[in-house]
């Protein structure tokens, strides 16, 4: 494999595989997604791996010269020049040229001359060939195209890429890494077009589109466009009429639209253009019929400032005439056409604050000032501008005015990290708006729940206007139950509420769903979640936004759907309505992302969030994954193994006993033994009402104490309670105390298992790179493992890897020994599942350099 495939390997291996097979190939995909790379890369490799190979590519300029494509790969050629050569020539000198088994790599196959095509398809049908093509969509297909042409064959797109792909091409650009918000909102701008990001990436720093703030490269303004970037974008849109050139300007300047509303704003003759040049998609994520929209949405941003004036006016009659927001609240998009989506809800926000600031600008009060806060915070709103709301609007004695106190307590809190502004804004609520006590008391304690310890719950008796008040001491009523896994006790006082206020009501379900997971119910719990984070999505609410993506991921990620989590996670971080907004949920999502990045085998992606953590304001929050310490510890150096287990001791303490739990078993998977704080936890957890958290305790317990029976009996609590991901890591527990007893053959047995058991979690390399270190193979031994899913002899085995065959044989056998496997096909077996090497990277340490005590959890 040559190393410059980076992040397009895998699309390299899959067409490489495809060859392998005796199968043609034709590449598709925009221009900027990297094909014509694709192209280079998949001719190296089948060079590499003995293969002949013959390029050719073809050129619009050429497509009217006869024989353009072979006479500028030299065949055919006469020198010195004369006479044209014939078709018969021309076909008898392609046919030398092609010997037996070459593979032919045509990049851009659909600009090649008909004569070209001809005496390519000429020779096909006289012997087959065998050919890697590529070209942009066409829609509809051309008939004398080369891909028709050429049978039996297989088309792969090119590869929108995934945003843990995106960081890795703008880290090695940078030279540093990317804040996660940011990151999410590149790959939605260029839709994951390689060609697209690597221009941001090398543009942007001298275009003022990112700069460097505390080690991390953001983009400080609502898009990633920058006129600079024009020369990337063009090539897109080159070839357009005038009529699809002013249609593509119109849809950039209304963004995404539903379809019923595209075929009103333009010609029916008009779209089918931009859908046959591929710069228009239609996403059937949105309502109805689906919307369509510009894709990449950067070609928006790019129209919006040199399109043609004409499509400026057909944009804005319409938006005057019939647009209608989108709502897309019961769909999860994802890939193009979350892009979209992204950028209509951007519009979107636009909207909103400016309305919000209208009706607050002709009279400010609580009642006006409320959405244009939520608008503002939503759309990372300077500072002074929340202050300007602060300052400018006069209180009331009404409930409107003790919700705005406890907004800007909890904006003090979270985003400016003053603890001591957000108590004083309660406390002087308290004495302005006394017959409002429980709503300001019930926010304090929320508060203090939030970012301290566990509080007492407030005594106050609600005054009959307060209606709010009492909603709150219930949430935060439920809040101390669950903190302390009294999960029975927590559904009951929640099954006898019923908030009216929505951000009431939306903490509310954020208890409901969470007491479902602790409460062994993953599977409702996270559909549950998953309703409440659409309506949320509905409603705008950054925070209610981030509290139900954190319990999707939370519980998808428990239950062993890696994938799914990841999804999630990245949604979340991408989505328009929190790209700003950071608490404690926020913390929760980059922790748990990190840390399923690392099961999954992605160790830069996880590098590249834990990075993020460190700018959290609040150091701790109250459940699982929310202690920034964990990831991104202020003091640039992870926690040891002691200070873990004082950790554990610190969450206790502060009554968040689930938080504690989780991190107890941390702290065992690192290696801790018997300590008294991971006694403690183990028994705290055993007085729970959740089988959740029992599971966890008796997991912890047992490994700490080494107890083999013990923890078979944690694994069966942990499956009843569904949460798969930890059986998988008690599993692997297992293996390591059963292979520390001698039982080698045992240990292999139960990894085995592990592996087929935790089929659902998708790449979980990582997850099993602790029995790997355990194991602890040689880097050559490593070497010959990793060779021999490929069926080598002992012989090829020692021409690989330079080596003798008595050497070779003698790593079978050490490997033999160290893993308790036998025979070479077992072996094989173990070296694509359990043993199979997890990707290149660095799972062992903090980008700070010391070393991670994370578990591939």
């Amino acid at each position: 494999m040559s190393e410059r495939e980076g992040v397009l390997e895998r699309v390299v291996d899959e067409v490489a595989g495809y060859v392998g097979a005796g199968l043609s190939v034709h590449l598709v995909g925009p221009r900027g997604s990297g094909r014509s790379e694709l192209c280079a890369l998949v001719a190296d490799r089948l060079e590499d791996e003995g293969m002949p190979v013959l390029q050719l590519c073809g050129h619009l300029a050429w497509q009217n010269e006869p024989f353009a494509a072979l006479t500028a790969a030299g065949i055919g050629a006469t020198t010195p020049p004369g006479p044209r050569r014939t078709i018969g020539e021309m076909t008898t000198a392609l046919s030398k040229q092609i010997s037996t088994g070459t593979v032919l790599v045509i990049d851009d196959a659909d600009a090649l001359d008909t004569y070209s095509v001809g005496a390519l398809r000429n020779i096909h049908r006289q012997r087959r060939l065998l050919a890697v093509t590529s070209s942009r969509h066409q829609h509809p297909v051309a008939e004398n195209t080369l891909m028709l042409g050429i049978a039996p064959s297989v088309q792969v797109r090119s590869p929108a890429l995934e945003v843990d792909e995106v960081h890795e091409v703008c880290r090695e650009i940078l030279g540093g890494p990317v804040e996660a918000g940011s990151l999410a909102r590149i790959t939605m701008a260029t839709g994951g077009l390689i060609g697209l990001v690597r221009a941001i990436a090398t543009v942007g720093p001298r275009a003022g589109v990112l700069e460097q703030l505390d080690g991390l490269w953001r983009l400080p303004r609502r898009t990633g466009w920058a006129p600079e970037l024009a020369s990337a974008v063009e090539p897109l849109v080159a070839g357009l009429d005038q009529n699809a050139w002013d249609g593509a300007t119109a849809l950039a300047v209304t963004g995404p639209v539903p379809l019923d509303e595209a075929e009103k704003l333009l010609d029916r003759h008009v779209l089918d253009a931009l859908f046959a040049h591929g710069l228009a998609r239609h996403s059937e994520d949105g309502p109805g019929s689906g919307v369509v929209g510009l894709y990449p949405p950067l070609i928006g941003d790019y129209l919006i400032t040199e399109g043609s004036a004409f499509g400026l006016v057909i944009a804005r009659n319409h938006l005057a005439s019939e647009q209608r927001l989108l709502d897309y609240a019961t769909h999860r998009p994802r890939g193009a056409d979350a892009a979209l989506l992204h950028q209509r809800s951007l519009r979107q926000m636009a909207d909103e604050v400016a309305r919000a600031r209208r009706s607050w600008t002709e009279m400010p009060s609580p009642e006006t000032a409320l959405p244009l806060l939520v608008a503002l915070r939503n759309t990372a709103a300077p500072r002074d501008q929340i202050d300007e709301v602060e300052r400018r609007t006069p209180l009331t004695d009404t409930q409107e005015s003790a919700w705005m106190l406890a907004w800007f307590a909890s904006w003090k809190a979270v985003e400016l990290g003053d603890l001591k502004a957000a108590k004083d804004v309660l406390d002087d609520g308290l004495k302005r708006l006394p017959a409002f006590a429980a709503t300001l008391e019930a926010s304090r304690a929320h508060l203090q729940f939030q970012t301290e310890y566990v509080p007492d719950l407030p005594t106050v008796e609600p005054d009959p206007r307060d209606v709010v008040g009492p909603e709150m001491l219930a949430v935060v009523a439920a809040e101390r139950l669950l903190s302390a896994g009294m999960v029975e006790q927590a559904r009951n006082l929640l099954e006898s509420q019923q908030p009216q206020h929505p951000l009431t009501a939306g903490l509310h379900a954020f208890l409901v769903g969470l007491a479902d997971m602790l409460g062994g119910d993953l599977d409702r719990g996270i559909d549950f979640a998953r309703e409440q984070l659409e309506a949320a999505n509905q409603s705008s609410s950054a925070m209610l936004i981030q509290a139900h993506a954190y319990l999707c991921v939370l519980g998808l990620s428990i239950a062993g759907r890696l994938t799914e989590a990841s999804q999630a996670a990245f949604q979340s971080l991408s989505s328009s309505s929190v790209a700003a907004y950071r608490d404690v949920a926020h913390t929760g999502i980059l922790t748990l992302g990190a840390e399923i990045a690392m099961a999954q085998g992605r160790p830069e992606y996880a590098r590249s969030l834990a990075s993020q953590i460190g700018g959290a304001k609040v150091a701790f929050g109250p459940w699982p994954g929310m202690v920034a310490s964990i990831m991104a510890p202020a003091s640039g150096r992870m926690p040891s193994l002691k200070e873990l287990c004082e950790l554990v001791g610190q969450r206790l303490d502060a009554g968040y006993v689930t938080g504690g739990i989780f991190l107890a078993v941390e702290a065992v998977e690192r290696g801790a033994n018997e300590n008294k704080h991971i006694t403690r936890a183990a028994g705290l957890a055993a007085g729970t009402e959740s089988p959740l958290l029992q599971g966890m305790g008796a997991y912890a317990a047992a490994t700490a104490a080494g107890d083999v029976d013990a923890l078979r009996e944690a694994i069966v609590i942990l499956a009843d309670a569904g949460a798969l991901v930890f059986v998988t890591r008690a599993a692997i527990s297992l293996a390591i105390l059963q292979r520390e007893a001698g039982d080698l053959a045992e240990a292999a047995e139960t990894l085995d298992l592990a592996w087929e058991r935790s089929e659902i979690s998708g790449s979980r390399a990582g997850l099993f790179r602790r029995a790997a270190a355990h194991i602890g193979l040689s880097g050559r031994e490593s070497e010959v493992l990793r060779l021999l899913p490929d069926g080598p002899t002992t012989a090829s085995l020692a021409a690989d890897l330079e080596m003798s065959t008595r050497t070779v044989e003698t790593h079978l056998h050490n490997i033999s020994r160290k893993t308790g496997v036998s025979g070479r096909e077992d072996l094989a077996r173990v070296a694509t599942t359990w043993l199979r090497p997890a990707p290149d990277g660095d799972y062992s340490r903090d980008l700070s350099g010391v070393r991670h005590f994370t578990s591939g959890s």
